[in-house]
């Protein structure tokens, strides 16, 4: 029984290792260039991602697919795992780096990660729920992130532009969007619906190419005493205390597997460019992203492979 979960738990999360992997393969003998890595982040994020997301929310039942206890403790998770990397993070020295590691800590790679592992563990309904609550943890990751990271820099705060942002999101603009066409029935004529799917079908897997492009081996051996902390708490410390208050609180199922899958995702790779913009250590940003990406591939099929085996999710 153990050989078919675990068989299983690998069928979701090897995909995605393996096609991290290949772009790092790929990056390394110089198929993949840092242009062509650029350029295709820019499809994935402003273009392919979006519609995506549109397409599937779109023609979803909102009433079935989410409930109010799983938005909210979304929310709750994100606000607890900010406040406990904010605790921990306080020893961390220089002063300056705190809110670069509170960032990484925190923050899960929900666009690219999140959403390839919900999709692979649960389909169509996982992928939908996921994006749902994607929504509304981007903009808590995005609120959240530039308060900490001002706190600790000389950068002032400007709220209109963190908002103005926000409501420029291609991701957050495609999600309202779609949410107001599943709530009153639009019709969506069939060939744009058709076309639309096909290159949504494209997001994932070049944005996961683009993870792996992305990353270097490296970071491994620079790593940090920040950089431990920043793991451990990523991968290991609230993943597993949100999904254990998930199960006291009677999650089960797709709904506590898929709050698992997107907190347990590494660090965002958006907070390198926050990190960069605002003037703090983006080079500890950049090791962050790449060394939890490394790091929770591995705990994601441990946690995964649990859940199934307890008949959790």
């Amino acid at each position: 029984m153990y050989l078919t979960i675990l068989s299983d738990t690998l069928i979701v999360t090897g995909p995605i290792f393996l096609i991290v992997l290949l772009g790092l393969v790929l990056r390394r003998v110089g198929f993949i260039d840092d242009h062509f890595n650029q350029m295709a982040s820019r499809l994935v994020f402003s273009i392919w991602l979006p519609v995506l997301l549109f397409t599937t929310i779109s023609q979803i039942q909102l009433d079935e697919t989410i409930n109010l206890p799983v938005f909210n403790f979304s929310l709750f998770g994100a606000v607890l795992g900010f406040a406990l990397s904010w605790g921990l993070a306080t020893r961390v020295q220089p002063r300056s780096d705190r809110g670069v590691v509170v960032q990484g800590a925190f923050r899960s790679n929900l666009g690219v990660i999140g959403l390839a592992l919900c999709a692979n563990a649960y389909g169509a309904p996982g992928l939908a729920l996921a994006s749902l609550l994607m929504a509304s943890l981007t903009v808590a990751y995005n609120i959240l992130s530039v308060f900490i990271l001002s706190f600790y820099s000389n950068a002032e705060l400007d709220w209109r532009t963190v908002l103005l942002d926000i409501l420029k999101n291609p991701l957050i603009v495609s999600i309202v969007i779609a949410i107001v066409v599943a709530r009153f029935s639009l019709p969506i004529p069939g060939v744009l619906l058709g076309a639309g799917e096909y290159v949504g079908s494209m997001a994932l897997p070049l944005a996961l190419l683009g993870t792996g492009a992305g990353m270097s081996l490296k970071a491994l051996r620079d790593s940090t005493d920040a950089t431990v902390l920043v793991i451990g708490l990523k991968a290991l410390v609230i993943p597993g205390l949100l999904t254990l208050l998930a199960i006291q609180l009677g999650f089960r199922g797709t709904d506590l597997g898929v709050l698992f899958l997107l907190f347990v995702s590494p660090t965002a790779t958006a907070s390198y460019a926050m990190v960069k913009a605002i003037g703090a250590n983006d080079t500890l940003a950049a090791n962050l992203v790449m060394t939890t990406t490394l790091v929770c591939i591995i705990t994601c099929s441990v946690g995964l492979f649990l859940l199934k085996v307890f008949e959790l999710a």
